[in-house]
């Protein structure tokens, strides 16, 4: 059997579906050292990492997925594909889970808020705003408000008050009342329920998560489990909320395979995959033990040098260039998680003094 895997980062599905003996492409972005795909096709340069939003090609990953399509048995998306207004939208019939268009379709956020809105489901108070005039108005509403880009996932997310002075803001743009508390979200596989996770949030950017978290009430499943429905969703699916009045407000959609995909594996001791290729195995995928997902970002401009070991994750090239704010590794551990995260920032050493060391200065 071969399979194909689009995304940005396509490692976590790849390697459980090499566990299951399948024949891999990989189509990504990100191409980690401990990436196992038979076929890599990506577009980071290994040595030097670069700016993601400024070399990121969605169209070139397109091109490549397209031209292996038929080589394959299936094709699972995972994130950064699909999520822009001017994503080109192929027709394969042999997806696992939702197909391109209707990623492409719950992505509009501002669509998909106002669909949850009119079904009845709550969301927080948002509107589409042009310029800062209209900006200003809705903070005077609100005092704080949270902006998000209309389309994509996973980052871009910046929260304002009423007093700051804003700056550069690319128009147009969502925003939303901000609501105080945790971020936490609900994974399906098809209608099963998986788990609560909460979310790791650094400075508008997804960072990570806990799987699984709290107990949430039964009624927060059949709520979203109404969204599933009602957006006819397939596959993995992930609803990201926080909490209101008791009650869960809808924040994110997530049609495709999620962030959490091995969190879910570890704690449950199951492979993924076999659950996204048969629904009813979906019902066995119980997670337990408490695993915490953390995406190191780099603090300053880095080389990295960091070695394979256990808890440690999307592995950086020997020596590879990687600018400030961007992801070095990916760390995921049960237990001494703040102490496996400072031996890998101390795998990474400042470029400027690297540099100075071996021009022998």
């Amino acid at each position: 059997m071969k399979a194909l895997v689009l995304g940005v980062n396509t490692r976590p599905v790849v390697n459980s579906l090499k566990k299951l003996g399948f024949y891999v492409y990989s189509v990504s972005y990100y191409a980690p050292e401990d990436l196992n795909a038979d076929e890599k096709y990506y577009l980071i340069d290994p040595l030097n990492h670069g700016r993601l939003r400024e070399n990121y090609n969605e169209d070139k990953l397109i091109e490549i997925a397209d031209r292996l399509a038929d080589e394959v048995d299936y094709i699972f998306i995972t994130s950064g594909v699909f999520e822009f207004k001017n994503s080109k939208i192929p027709k394969w019939d042999n997806v696992v889970g939702n197909d391109p268009k209707k990623i492409n379709e719950i992505s509009n956020k501002y669509k998909t808020y106002k669909k949850l809105k009119n079904l009845g489901f709550n969301v927080p108070e948002t509107k589409k705003i042009n310029n800062k005039i209209q900006l200003y108005k809705f903070l005077e509403e609100f005092k704080s408000c949270v902006l998000k880009p209309i389309y994509g996932s996973g980052g871009g997310i910046l929260k304002v008050n009423n007093d700051e002075i804003i700056y550069e803001i690319k128009f147009p743009i969502i925003a939303q009342e901000f609501i105080e508390g945790k971020s936490f979200s609900a994974n399906f596989i098809g209608n099963t329920f998986i788990t609560f996770n909460k979310q790791i949030i650094i400075r508008g950017m997804y960072a990570g998560n806990l799987t699984p978290y709290v107990n949430l009430p039964n009624k927060f499943v059949e709520i979203f489990k109404e969204i599933i429905e009602a957006f006819e969703l397939k596959g993995m699916n992930g609803i990201d909320f926080l909490i209101k009045n008791n009650a869960p407000h809808i924040v994110d959609i997530n049609p495709r395979i999620l962030g959490t995909f091995e969190t879910i594996e570890m704690s449950a001791s199951q492979n993924l995959v076999k659950a996204l290729l048969n629904n009813n195995y979906a019902k066995e995928i119980k997670p337990k033990e408490l695993y915490i997902k953390r995406i190191l970002f780099a603090k300053e401009k880095i080389i990295a040098n960091i070695s394979k070991r256990d808890f440690i994750y999307d592995i950086p090239k020997k020596n590879a260039v990687i600018e400030k704010g961007e992801p070095i590794a990916t760390v995921i551990a049960k237990e001494n998680i703040r102490s496996i995260i400072n031996s890998v920032y101390r795998e990474c050493a400042e470029y400027g003094k690297r540099k100075e060391n071996r021009d022998g200065v």
